[in-house]
């Protein structure tokens, strides 16, 4: 069996390689370029700087052309794929994915299931590496769906943002709500509901006060410490006190990783997120 999944998973490059899980990256375009997302070509810090300077990155969404080239070449190899796909809640790739695959079902004797995460960054990710712990225990396709939909509901991914316009323009949030909270400078706690879509789940002001909130909410939430990420946005240094924040608390270090540019793109710089699986 194949594991696949997208960009937006946003695992550790290193991950894809030594873990054997297949990614198609989604795209991203900027000053009339398109860049794949995780692409080397443009650079995590000289990105968001080109966003603090008023660039306004638009993303892709995967296509039937691309979808349909990237799951040939891994029936090829003679398995059945299981793909884990960003949220249909958020972009309509997922679907794609989907509709190509069914159609590639009718033509090939190995078949692909398009699972739908609900989820993004590394929520998403949490699912990928949970369905391969899966494969690996020697659960059949079947097997590894069922246990997914129940870890689906308790996948947590709360996150908090340094500036709310990204949320406003990218319509995450309504130009009234982005305003008042930009003037009262108030640091919203958000998160992924059941549905895939982003929710705010408490209001905070002050950036200390948004990162102790993170950590209070896991600590109060967390059900397998195995499962611990933390994606930030430029935001290195606040990820790192999160981190160790919760290995004090946990006695477990969070794996942390930069988010995805494709991602960033509706969040903007300073996002701060904590992603794991709750009781």
């Amino acid at each position: 069996m194949i594991i696949s999944t997208d960009s937006t998973a946003n695992l550790p490059k290193e991950y894809y390689t030594e873990l054997n899980i297949h990614m198609i990256p989604m795209q991203i375009n900027l000053n009339d370029k398109t860049y794949n997302d995780l692409s080397e070509d443009l650079p995590t810090k000289e990105y968001y700087q080109q966003m603090r300077d008023g660039a306004h990155p638009t993303t892709n969404q995967i296509n039937d052309f691309r979808a349909q080239e990237y799951f040939e070449k891994l029936l090829e190899l003679g398995e059945d794929v299981l793909h884990i796909g960003f949220s249909s809640g958020l972009s309509q790739s997922t679907n794609t994915l989907k509709r190509v695959a069914e159609e590639l079902n009718k033509t090939h004797k190995n078949k692909i299931v398009v699972w739908d995460s609900l989820n993004a960054a590394s929520g998403q990710g949490l699912l990928v590496l949970k369905a391969r712990d899966l494969m690996l225990e020697g659960k059949s396709m079947e097997e590894i769906v069922q246990v997914l939909e129940k870890f689906r509901n308790k996948t947590c991914s709360f996150f908090t943002v340094d500036a709310l316009k990204y949320l406003v323009r990218g319509g995450r949030l309504s130009k009234v709500s982005g305003m008042l909270g930009s003037l009262l400078k108030i640091k919203p706690i958000l998160r992924v509901d059941e549905n895939g879509k982003l929710v705010a789940f408490k209001k905070v002001i002050s950036r200390r006060k948004s990162i102790e909130a993170l950590h209070k909410i896991c600590l109060e939430k967390i059900a397998d410490k195995k499962y611990l990420f933390i994606n930030h946005a430029e935001s290195k240094q606040d990820a790192e006190r999160l981190a160790d924040m919760l290995y004090e608390s946990l006695g477990v270090k969070p794996v942390i990783t930069d988010l995805t540019q494709v991602i960033g793109c509706h969040t903007g710089p300073g996002l701060l997120a904590v992603f794991f699986f709750s009781n």
